[in-house]
C-alpha cells in the first residue's frame, strides 16, 4: 500500500475509532436512552473543546457536569480549577424541539450560560431569540450517526448517504494534498510535468474520495448488524481485538460499535486495492 493510502486508511480508522470511542462514551453516561444524540454531542463539545491549541496553552479545559440530567448546565469550563464558564448544549432540529428551546431561552431559563447549538440548531434559531445562540461547530448529522451506532441501530438512508458524504470528502482531502505534496516535489526535480502532476492530484482524490465514502458508509452499516452477524465481523483481525476491550468494557450490547469500526478498515483497504 502507497504512503498516501496508508495515510487515508489512517485517516479512516481514526475517525471511526473516535466514534465508536464517543458512542461508547455516551452509553456509559446516559444509557440507551432517546436522548443519547444530545449526551454525544456535549461529548464532542468537551473534546473539540480541549483540543483547541489556545485552550491548551492556556489551561482552560471543559468537562461534563456530573449530572446527565442536568437542566442548566451540561458542561463546566474551568481554567487551573476556577469556573470560568458554563455552557448548554442543544442538539434539536424538529419543529417541537426548535420550540421548547426558543421558549426556554426567550424565559430567560440559561441567561446566566452560554448557549451552544449544533451547527444546523444554532443556524435555525438564529433571529428568534435576543440571547446569542453559538455553533458548536458539530453537525447534527454526525451527532445522529454516532448515536444511531451507540443504539444499534441500522441507519437510514440519508444517516448513510452522509456517513459516505464525510468519509468522502475526508478522504479525497488527505489523499490529494498528500499526492500533491509529491507531484510538486517531482516537477520541481523534472520527474513529471505540470500535466501529469494534476492528473495525479486528480486520480489521487477519486480514489481516496471513493475509498472513504465506501468505508465511512459501511462502518455505518455494520453498526446495526445483531446476534450472529455480529459475532461473525468481530471474529475477524481487527475486529477481535477492538471487541475485546470494547465488550468487555461494556457489555455485548455495543458490540456493533466496534463492528462498524473493524468493518470500516476492511472495507477501505478492500476499496482501494481495486485501484491497483
Amino acid at each position: 500500500m502507497k504512503r498516501q493510502e496508508k495515510i487515508n486508511m489512517t485517516t479512516i480508522t481514526a475517525r471511526e475509532g473516535y466514534e465508536a470511542g464517543t458512542a461508547l462514551r455516551a452509553l456509559d453516561r446516559a444509557g440507551k436512552c432517546p436522548q443519547i444524540k444530545g449526551h454525544v454531542h456535549e461529548i464532542m463539545f468537551c473534546d473539540k473543546y480541549n483540543a483547541n491549541p489556545m485552550n491548551i496553552i492556556k489551561g482552560n479545559h471543559a468537562e461534563l457536569t456530573k449530572s446527565a440530567t442536568a437542566k442548566m448546565r451540561d458542561v463546566v469550563m474551568t481554567n487551573n480549577g476556577r469556573v470560568i464558564g458554563h455552557a448548554q448544549l442543544k442538539d434539536t432540529v424538529s419543529s417541537s424541539g426548535l420550540k421548547k428551546t426558543v421558549e426556554q431561552i426567550k424565559s430567560g431559563h440559561y441567561n446566566k450560560t452560554t448557549v451552544y447549538g449544533t451547527k444546523e440548531t444554532a443556524e435555525k434559531i438564529a433571529g428568534k431569540v435576543s440571547q446569542k445562540v453559538r455553533s458548536s461547530g458539530i453537525s447534527s448529522e454526525t451527532t445522529s450517526r454516532i448515536a444511531d451506532k451507540a443504539l444499534g441501530k441500522m441507519p437510514s438512508t440519508g444517516a448513510l448517504g452522509s456517513a459516505a458524504k464525510c468519509g468522502g470528502m475526508a478522504g479525497a482531502a488527505v489523499s490529494a494534498g498528500i499526492e500533491a505534496v509529491s507531484s510538486i516535489k517531482d516537477v520541481i526535480d523534472g520527474k513529471k510535468d505540470v500535466g501529469d502532476a494534476v492528473i495525479d492530484v486528480g486520480g489521487a482524490a477519486v480514489k481516496g474520495g471513493i475509498t472513504g465514502a465506501v468505508s465511512s458508509a459501511a462502518g455505518a452499516t455494520a453498526a446495526g448488524f445483531t446476534g450472529s452477524a455480529v459475532t461473525a465481523a468481530l471474529s475477524t483481525g481487527a475486529g477481535a481485538a477492538i471487541a475485546g476491550t470494547a465488550v468487555g468494557a461494556a457489555g455485548f450490547a455495543v458490540a456493533p460499535v466496534a463492528a462498524g469500526f473493524a468493518v470500516a478498515c476492511g472495507v477501505g483497504r478492500f476499496v482501494s486495492s481495486l485501484f491497483d
